[in-house]
């Protein structure tokens, strides 16, 4: 289901857990967040080392997906889509930049965040 308007959440987390089994033990990386981010806003996901930041971005980016809950971008539940549609809604979608930096340095920050679009016409 689409978004149907510009004030409903265009990110939307859902009581979304994403744990790490080690062995015996349990890494509750994320443990029941929910959020709703509109079009338009601003928002500044903080936190200290190990309090699930990163985990979070990496969900919302499609590059993992949760252990239980619901992801929505644009109004889609992506946690229920196949590896085959995450990449694709990866390479039309969504770009990130990575904490290490694999950028081009001969182009500009501007130019690095573009470069992307240009394989999709």
């Amino acid at each position: 289901m689409k978004r149907s308007d510009k004030d409903s959440a265009l990110i939307e987390l859902k009581d979304v857990f994403k744990y790490y089994y080690m062995g015996e033990n349990i890494v509750k990386a994320v443990d029941g967040i929910s959020l709703k981010v509109k079009e338009g806003e601003f928002v500044a996901i903080m936190g200290p080392s190990g309090s699930g930041k990163s985990t979070s971005m990496n969900l919302v980016g499609s590059l993992d997906v949760p252990t239980k809950g619901h992801i929505f971008l644009d109004g889609e539940d992506i946690s229920t889509f196949s590896e085959s549609d995450l990449a694709q809604l990866r390479g039309q979608k969504i770009g990130f930049i990575f904490q290490s930096f694999n950028l081009i340095p001969n182009l500009t920050a501007k130019e690095n965040v573009m470069l992307p679009m240009t394989f999709q016409n």
